[in-house]
């Protein structure tokens, strides 16, 4: 069985998990089976000496996931997540060995960052996420698309790239 991987990342607050719940809307309109992961996966306090980013946990976790999906059927994954460099994207290779992946890349000024950062960081993280979004925009990995769109056509236009959209879907 072949495994398909589209993975939307970016820096925070670029839109990931927004345009990869909008995708799986309509890859479902366009009845086409794929299974979504969002998230860290590694998101979790203390993390061992051994694994300081928590990259073993974050392997482990999406092995496990993928194998649920798998054994319902599944050959698509949607992974909204952030890689930002080859040992991230290493990651994913591991846990899914011979998929073929394709990586889109969110980019969105800085102003548009930080605006829905304000928006969705209201406790104390806010500082975090500013910071390391900037660490982040600076990872060239992947496929850049322009996050300075609605959603809707971010995620078409990340769908026809894939070409995960039947051709009477993707003109719609």
């Amino acid at each position: 069985m072949t495994v398909d991987i589209l993975c939307v990342t970016g820096p925070c607050g670029s839109g990931k998990s927004t345009v990869g719940f909008e995708c799986m809307e309509q890859l479902e309109r366009a009845g086409v089976s794929a299974a979504f992961v969002d998230g860290e996966l590694a998101y979790f306090h203390p993390k061992p000496a051994t694994d300081r980013w928590g990259y073993a946990v974050a392997e482990d976790g999406l092995r496990a996931l993928w194998g649920v999906y798998a054994a319902a059927g599944h050959t698509r994954l949607l992974l909204s997540r952030v890689l930002e460099d080859d040992e991230q994207l290493a990651i994913v290779e591991r846990a899914i060995p011979d998929a073929r992946i394709r990586l889109y890349r969110l980019v969105a000024t800085p102003a548009t960052i930080e605006a829905r950062l304000r928006q969705r960081e209201i406790g104390s993280g806010l500082a975090w996420h500013m910071e390391r979004s900037a660490e982040i925009a600076r990872s060239t990995l992947g496929e850049p698309v322009d996050a300075e769109r609605g959603v809707v056509e971010i995620a078409r236009d990340i769908l026809q790239r894939a070409c995960w959209l039947p051709p009477e879907a993707a003109s719609s």
